[in-house]
């Protein structure tokens, strides 16, 4: 299946066939040597090239949640393959279960974190390129909530991934929350941390390729002063949609939304 096992060390842990795909959970390494679980959902028989997408969880979920999964599956049976890894502290990486949500929530502000998110992701970008089926030429990347912030840091990095949707998410940057407080070291070791993490500062980095935001109406935790910000940041072309719902809760419609804007600019046939 991958003809660089050898450099990303990769153990198949469970492989089963469900009509037309093959859902394979794997581990492979990522950043400084960890162990990534991941789960590749592909069609059974492959043919000629099709493109690929990289599906990023959000905080407090992990890959095999239904809202990555269903999604996964049905772009799978079109012909596609879609990778879903867990970020480190979520799914089968978590080491505790924390009492507070927010714990999770605020990794994406820890540089750490976030790079060992976008080592990790383009890990999987390499697993991607060596996958029979798929076309190098033709990966890209949706990530909701957390996963989107982070997304948007790693797709300006990783020159990859052809065509970026972020899902229910946003930055804060307007609010320039780094000045907070009255210590001036600490605004700068907060400027500091929000210059390495915050996707408002990355996001015109990803153009020329296109940059897709998906958002719902009612989310409290991107309210859409957030959601403006991360748009504005971007370079063109770029495209904001906005449907009915909250952060955890929505339609289908955002399926569809992320499916058309894939099969647009990464091609459903060869």
């Amino acid at each position: 299946m991958v003809n660089r096992a050898a450099a990303l060390d990769i153990e198949t842990r469970d492989r089963r066939e469900v009509g037309s795909i093959a859902l394979e959970h794997l581990r492979y390494t990522g950043g400084d040597g960890a162990r990534v679980p991941a789960c590749l959902i592909r069609p059974v028989e492959v043919g000629t090239p099709r493109p690929a997408v990289i599906l990023q969880h959000g905080a407090n979920t992990s890959k095999d949640d239904d809202y990555i999964q269903a999604p996964a599956r049905r772009w799978a049976r079109q012909g596609w393959t879609v990778l879903a890894i867990d970020l480190a502290e979520h799914g089968e990486r978590a080491q505790t279960e924390p009492d507070d949500v927010m714990t999770r929530r605020r990794l994406v502000a820890d540089p750490a974190f976030v790079a060992q998110g976008i080592a990790d992701l383009q890990s999987g970008v390499d697993l991607l390129t060596a996958t029979t089926g798929v076309d190098p030429m033709r990966i890209g990347f949706a990530g909701f909530s957390l996963g989107g912030m982070l997304g948007t840091v790693f797709c300006a990095h990783e020159a990859r991934i052809r065509a970026t949707a972020i899902v229910i998410a946003g930055s804060f940057a307007h609010t320039k929350y780094w000045e907070r407080g009255d210590d001036e070291s600490a605004h700068r070791r907060r400027s500091e941390r929000a210059a390495a993490t915050d996707p408002a500062f990355f996001a015109g980095k990803i153009a020329p390729r296109p940059f897709l935001m998906v958002n719902t109406k009612d989310d409290p935790i991107f309210p859409r002063d957030a959601v403006q910000t991360l748009f504005d940041a971007a370079g063109e072309p770029k495209a904001l949609r906005w449907h009915p719902g909250t952060h955890h809760e929505w339609g289908g419609s955002i399926y569809r939304d992320l499916w058309e804007f894939f099969v647009r600019e990464l091609g459903n046939t060869p």
